[in-house]
């Protein structure tokens, strides 16, 4: 490409990412009620996992390439009060290779982060401090047989004390968890297989889980699933038009705007997409 088409085809990404990229359209049950573009700056630390916990989102950021991970906060309208850098400590990055942290969780003032290390072989859950976004110091080896593929999500049931999580794919089960102890409590077989699972949410006692499509640009599923019995349940479907759309975490938590449903997308013009669904009528 000589210099002329690459100056073209660079101010033709900055013209798609300013401009935005069309409608979403979304299955019958649902409507699409807002939606952010974060800047390529914040999108580093906020664009893999988010979470709420009534006051505040709280998203995660990964870009593998650079060994870069981070935490933002952000307050319910997404503007952007705080961002951490180098968040997964260099103790597990030169030991294990960690350097991703996926879709995350919070619950009595902490975040819960899933952070793969090598090939996918070393998994943990890291805390961190709300308030500050920084590192306790306390984390849970979650290295197991049952996660040979990473640890891409995990979600807290805040009532009743556990934490759900699988592996990214094919996921033929979900394993649940001891909040205070991360002792495995139940293997939750599902009632059919599913692909790609990018986050999860707890509300009202179901596990809501997102689906990444691997083409960009195409429909993005959200599953709902029964801890009970594994029963999985197409809750809707979204199409996101973007220029290479990576559907990623959900959050599942009633806004006084009638939100309900947060997802967030990672796009490869390095920026991210949130967006907050309803109930229609």
């Amino acid at each position: 490409m000589n210099r002329i088409a690459s100056f073209f085809t660079t101010l033709s990404l900055i013209a798609v990412y300013i401009l935005g990229f069309g409608s979403v359209e979304v299955s019958d049950g649902y409507e699409l009620i807002r939606s952010e573009k974060l800047s390529p700056f914040v999108s580093m630390f906020s664009a893999q996992g988010i979470c709420c916990d009534g006051e505040y989102f709280y998203c995660s950021g990964a870009m593998t390439a650079l060994n870069f991970t981070g935490l933002a906060k952000f307050g319910t309208d997404m503007k952007c009060k705080k961002v951490s850098g180098g968040s997964v400590p260099k103790e597990f990055r030169e030991k294990y290779g960690s350097n991703h942290i996926g879709g995350i969780d919070c619950a009595n003032g902490l975040i819960y982060a899933p952070v793969e290390g090598k090939g996918d072989r070393y998994n943990f859950i890291l805390l961190y401090d709300c308030e500050t976004l920084e590192y306790t110091g306390k984390y849970y080896d979650m290295t197991c047989e049952y996660l040979t593929d990473g640890i891409p999500w995990c979600a807290v049931d805040r009532e009743n004390g556990y934490l759900y999580t699988s592996m990214f794919d094919p996921v033929d089960e979900i394993l649940q968890y001891d909040l205070e102890t991360m002792r495995l409590i139940k293997i939750i077989k599902l009632s059919e297989q599913i692909h790609r699972i990018q986050g999860g949410s707890v509300y009202e006692g179901m596990l809501w889980l997102s689906y990444d499509c691997k083409d960009p640009g195409t429909r993005e599923t959200v599953y709902r699933v029964n801890p009970g019995n594994g029963k999985v349940v197409t809750e809707f479907i979204r199409t996101v038009p973007n220029y290479d759309n990576e559907a990623e975490d959900i959050c599942v938590y009633p806004l006084e705007d009638g939100s309900l449903i947060h997802t967030v997308d990672y796009d490869k013009l390095i920026c991210n997409n949130v967006m907050h669904f309803a109930k229609a009528g």
